[in-house]
């Protein structure tokens, strides 16, 4: 479901995370939408689910970084709120994992477990979501933060 979410706060997903906070130098190289990602969350509260620190923190431990880098990558992950596991967060995964197998909607794939945990985040919480990835694209119940 995509509608225009009011101005407030705004869930992130991993990938949109990491381009603008991990190293938005390196994903503009490789052709992310840096600017427009800004542009999109400008005068917004970037808010991030338990899942996506969990990611970006194996993705320090699994790139080696050293100390410094995941100490700065810590202090990103901490400036934004984080939704932890709640009861309306599990709720929500659980309906919304039910809604997309009756739809056949490929996030109730196993594989998109950890996508299913982000979007049940912004599900309870009635937060759009701002992603590039196209999986939650028709998801049922999720708002998508769009242009």
């Amino acid at each position: 479901m995509t509608r225009p979410a009011s101005r407030g706060a705004v869930l992130v997903d991993t990938d949109v995370f990491s381009i603008l906070y991990v190293d938005p130098g390196k994903a503009a190289n490789r052709g992310h939408p840096v600017d427009e990602l800004r542009r999109q969350l400008a005068g917004l509260q970037v808010v991030i689910a338990f899942q996506t620190r969990a990611e970006v923190l194996a993705g320090t431990m699994m790139g080696n970084w050293g100390e410094r880098r995941v100490a700065d990558t810590r202090v990103k992950l901490d400036s934004a709120p984080t939704i932890s596991i709640d009861r309306e967060v599990v709720d929500a995964y659980a309906v919304l994992t039910a809604a997309c197998k009756r739809a056949g909607h490929a996030l109730h794939n196993k594989i998109h477990t950890g996508d299913r945990w982000i979007a049940a985040c912004a599900i309870s919480k009635g937060l759009p979501l701002l992603t590039l990835d196209g999986i939650y694209f028709g998801a049922p119940d999720l708002v998508l933060l769009r242009d």
